[in-house]
Parts: structure tokens; C-alpha cells; sequence
């Protein structure tokens, strides 16, 4: 009877394992690390739930161009539809240890976006503004190795006024 008992445990423990189960469930959990080493790691919360690089095409972006233009990109690609995150400094260098305010878009700004395309080619845009804004901090910068690491948090708007919140966000790229 023990032994058949046994088997029956056994039997319902493999059963209920699923490969799932080492995910963590807590969404700030499943966002990467905050390293600055050049991890090429990247994610958010986007209204709580997380947003990390995942599907086809180009998932996750960075560059530094110039010494003074620097871009984002986090995107997840996922039963035909498409969630981006993008941030961005125009013509200004970026300072280790700086707070930037994410404001609107124009030439000489920084900005962030939130971007949802669909499988019928329409789009939902987030857009910052200088009313409804964020941060981007800059935590480490190894121009010699092309690694820039930092952090950010913002809410953007679409032209209906519907709000996102994308907070947690971090970063460690090679550009």
C-alpha cells in the first residue's frame, strides 16, 4: 500500500510540474537586472504588467550616434501584435549621474513613447508631453566600450487622452 502510495504521489507531482513555474509571477520580477556591464538587457512595466524584448525582427535597440544622439527600443512581438517602448535624447550628450526630463517630441529634446501596432496596420501612439512626462537617468557610461546603462519612468498620452504608465524601466546596452 505504501509503495502504491508513493507511486501516486510521484505520479501527481509530475504531472503538476509545469515548465512555466520558474517564471516568476510578481511582474517586476521578470525584469532584467539592473547591470551596467554591457548585458544588452532591457525591460519595463507598462500599466504593471511587464514588457521585455521577446519574438521576431528587431526585439531591443540602442544606439549613441555622435556622441549626442541616443535611442531605445523594447519590443515585444506577440500573437500579431506589436508593443514597443521608445526613448530618446536629441542633440545633447548624456552625463552619467544626470536625471533628463522626458518631455515632447521636437529637435533638440528628449522624449518617450509607447506604441501599440496591430495586425490590420493601425496603431494606438503614447506620446510624453510637457504635461504629462518622465525621467531618464543615466547611470553608467563607458564610451570607450560602448556601453551606456540607465533607467527610466514615464506617462504618455494617446490623441484620445487615454494614459499609459511605464515605470521600472532599465537598460544596459552596447551601442
Amino acid at each position: 500500500m505504501k509503495k502504491l502510495f508513493f507511486l501516486f504521489a510521484t505520479i501527481t507531482l509530475l504531472i503538476s510540474c509545469n515548465k512555466d513555474d520558474d517564471k516568476p509571477m510578481n511582474p517586476i520580477d521578470q525584469l532584467p537586472p539592473a547591470t551596467q556591464i554591457g548585458a544588452n538587457t532591457a525591460g519595463c512595466l507598462v500599466n504593471g504588467e511587464a514588457l521585455l524584448p521577446k519574438g521576431t525582427g528587431i526585439i531591443l535597440n540602442c544606439f549613441y550616434q555622435d556622441g549626442l544622439n541616443f535611442g531605445l527600443s523594447i519590443t515585444e512581438n506577440k500573437n500579431n501584435i506589436q508593443k514597443s517602448i521608445g526613448i530618446a535624447s536629441l542633440n545633447q550628450k548624456l552625463e552619467v549621474g544626470q536625471t533628463y526630463q522626458l518631455t515632447e517630441y521636437k529637435s533638440n529634446t528628449k522624449y518617450g513613447s509607447y506604441i501599440i501596432y496591430y495586425s490590420d496596420f493601425s496603431e494606438d501612439k503614447y506620446l510624453t508631453t510637457l504635461l504629462v512626462n518622465g525621467e531618464l537617468k543615466i547611470t553608467n557610461h563607458n564610451f570607450d566600450k560602448a556601453i551606456i546603462s540607465g533607467t527610466f519612468w514615464f506617462d504618455a498620452i494617446n490623441s484620445e487622452g487615454k494614459a499609459v504608465k511605464i515605470r521600472e524601466g532599465r537598460f544596459d546596452m552596447e551601442y
